[in-house]
């Protein structure tokens, strides 16, 4: 991603095509691109449903998906106009600028992966970064590298005008030719220059060394205006946004992280020991937020209560055999007609009673009259695997204890379980909703 981020714009904008150590690497490039593309119609995707966030595993939905998303832009950036040039000595093909730009639609995807990547996510657990000193750090970045990008377009406004016209460079050459130096030999003295002047337009100083000379100049000066005042709004914007923490969530997150990162380090814990702790809070913010969502059912009417909840987690509970049993009966019996109000309103209540609770990776847990579903993770008990969706536990009914098979849970990941115990369950019993 480094490479197509920051080599391919000067690749297509600024060098000479050649048969060399970049060219290698930009054919290695594009051959990983294609072997993306491939693997995109074997990819999962989440989508979002009424019961939480699913994985399409359909190989026909997913290639359905990826040929109406960015199949189009990954293709065009996967054709190699530069070997076919080369190997055709075809030099229209070759000096065909527009065609060279196309590769740059990989920059697209790139946004894309980076932002499902789990790269920043990586970078904060081994190290205890201030929030705000972090987020200040990826917009400097963005910065930075949106200065490249124009940069890159700038320059290429160069290739792109015959030299009969005046251009931007004119200004610059001039004064460096005093000196004996000759710019537009030079790939990086235009990068220079072309950087100097995208990073001044953008962060709005404009000091006028120099500018547009022709009207592709001035349009593509235009559109880099337009683009650098958006971003730079934006950045602004996001700045203020963390000076001022407009959001309560986000804040308490960041001040509890503060406040482990403090106690870690006033009681001097292991490095180990500190990088499973940010890694357990940092796992852990989707169901405190998860948790959290939950308390608004207090502020519902019982029926809806019973809906929210059914909603959310009947996915799980139909995980459990003698449940989905119950559940299967209530259906069919509605389906002939017969009253199930009764039934209905005992799984609802079943679902409000429901817990969550979430364990480290290594973490031990024994707990007997204890329903237990796994939700994310993945756990050893006893001789076998538990991944998602697993349920164990079943016997959590019985009143007498030594008749209860007892079961070793061992989290071999960050795991989040529901779980459902006997007092609880018991509760639903008592309320007579089952005849």
């Amino acid at each position: 991603m480094a490479y197509t981020a920051l080599v391919t714009p000067l690749q297509v904008c600024l060098l000479d095509i050649s048969f060399d150590t970049l060219f290698v690497m930009s054919m290695c490039t594009d051959f990983v691109f294609l072997l993306d593309m491939v693997l995109q119609f074997f990819t999962t995707y989440a989508r979002t449903t009424p019961s939480g966030v699913v994985w399409e595993v359909r190989l026909d939905m997913i290639a359905k998906h990826y040929l109406h998303s960015w199949f189009l832009f990954d293709l065009l950036t996967v054709i190699p106009f530069d070997l076919l040039g080369l190997l055709t000595n075809a030099e229209a093909l070759k000096d065909l600028k527009m065609v060279k730009v196309i590769r740059t639609l990989r920059l697209v995807k790139l946004v894309r992966l980076l932002k499902s990547s789990n790269l920043l996510h990586r970078l904060e657990i081994p190290f205890s970064l201030p929030y705000q000193q972090f987020a200040l750090l990826r917009f400097l970045s963005v910065l930075v590298l949106m200065c490249h990008w124009l940069a890159c377009v700038w320059a290429l406004t160069l290739q792109l005008v015959d030299r009969d016209y005046p251009q931007w460079i004119d200004d610059v050459e001039a004064v460096d030719g005093e000196f004996g130096i000759r710019t537009r030999e030079s790939a990086w003295r235009i990068y220079v220059a072309s950087f100097y002047f995208c990073s001044y337009t953008m962060t709005s100083v404009g000091y006028g060394d120099f500018g547009p000379k022709n009207i592709l100049e001035r349009l593509v000066c235009t559109m880099m205006v337009m683009v650098s005042g958006l971003c730079w709004a934006y950045i602004l914007g996001e700045v203020c946004a963390i000076v001022a923490d407009m959001n309560a969530d986000s804040q308490l997150f960041r001040k509890k992280m503060h406040q482990l990162n403090v106690m870690m380090r006033d009681q001097g814990l292991p490095h180990e020991l500190r990088s499973r702790l940010r890694s357990f809070f940092l796992q852990n913010r989707h169901q405190i937020q998860y948790q959290k969502q939950l308390q608004l059912l207090d502020n519902m009417s019982p029926r809806l209560q019973a809906e929210v909840c059914r909603v959310l987690t009947l996915t799980w509970i139909r995980k459990v055999p003698f449940f989905l049993q119950f559940m299967n009966l209530t259906e069919r019996m509605a389906s002939r007609g017969m009253q199930t109000a009764t039934f209905e309103a005992c799984i609802a209540d079943i679902s409000r009673r429901l817990q969550c609770t979430a364990y480290a990776q290594a973490d031990c847990f024994t707990n007997v009259q204890v329903l237990h579903i796994l939700s994310k993770g993945l756990v050893a008990l006893d001789n076998r695997f538990g991944k998602m969706g697993t349920v164990w536990g079943e016997d959590f009914v019985l009143a007498d204890k030594s008749l209860i098979h007892v079961v070793n849970c061992v989290a071999m990941s960050y795991c989040e379980v529901f779980f459902l115990t006997r007092e609880n369950f018991m509760a639903v019993v008592e309320e007579e909703y089952l005849p």
